[in-house]
């Protein structure tokens, strides 16, 4: 029973060594040729070009810019607009300042 054993055993083992060593077929990443099938109208020239253009104006994202906000920023107020509101709260007794 014992050789019997050590035979399965040997077995098991020439096996997953021998699948271990197949060679990568065209499904394993190894081996993967890109699809064919598809043809560019544009040359690589063409396409670096395009992509130098849109970084320039901003519109392809990298680092921790995602996701780009297009709306057009809004303007806050004045230093001035500020102080006078400030006067005013002060003067209407809506802000208090304790010395």
């Amino acid at each position: 029973m014992k050789a019997f054993a050590t035979i399965i055993a040997s077995a098991a083992l020439a096996l997953s060594t021998a699948a271990q060593a197949a060679p990568p077929d065209s499904n394993s990443g190894e081996g993967y040729q890109a699809d064919t099938s598809f043809m560019s109208t544009k040359t690589r020239a063409e396409v670096k070009a395009e992509t130098i253009a849109a970084l320039q104006r901003g519109e392809i994202l990298n680092g921790e810019l995602y996701p780009l906000d297009f709306a057009a920023p809004t303007r806050g107020k004045t230093r001035a607009q500020v102080k006078a509101e400030l006067a005013l709260a002060l003067r209407n007794g809506e802000i208090r300042i304790d010395q």
